[in-house]
């Protein structure tokens, strides 16, 4: 019997909402037996890209460095962990992600980092829900 989420994507921005969503799959992905691939976006576009190039190397130093933690607690659940750290527009680079990839689900926060207040999705959520070529589960 196949499984019904055997390959998850998590966006994933450090924000309380896409913690949140991560608790969500690191539980289904247990449940489930599920693995998880967690993705972040460096969100920049090509007028500032001469500008952030020269600094990719200790941005990902910080981005590897709030991501460890994540690696710990699917180790210690046992739950396979990828992790991809992709550059560019956030929504455009997480669409071509979702669709040249084999996910089943998307499971993200209903907000990122910029938190504006409101109960209206975030561009990016918003986006990827009417969007995505597979189901979207938005949390909050």
């Amino acid at each position: 019997m196949a499984k019904i989420f055997g390959n998850i994507l998590v966006p994933y921005d450090d924000s309380d909402h896409s913690q949140r969503a991560l608790n969500k799959a690191l539980n289904m992905a247990e449940l489930t037996g599920a693995q998880l691939t967690l993705v972040h976006v460096i969100s920049y576009d090509e007028t500032v890209a001469k500008i952030i190039r020269p600094h990719e190397d200790s941005i990902l130093r910080h981005e590897l460095e709030f991501l460890s933690p994540i690696e710990h607690e699917a180790a210690k659940r046992k739950i396979i962990l990828n992790e991809k750290i992709l550059y560019g527009n956030t929504t455009k680079e997480l669409l071509n992600f979702i669709n040249s990839s084999n996910f089943d689900v998307v499971i993200m926060g209903r907000r990122g980092i910029s938190n504006r207040n409101g109960t209206s999705l975030g561009s990016v959520s918003n986006t990827l829900v009417q969007n995505a070529t597979i189901p979207v589960l938005v949390t909050t």
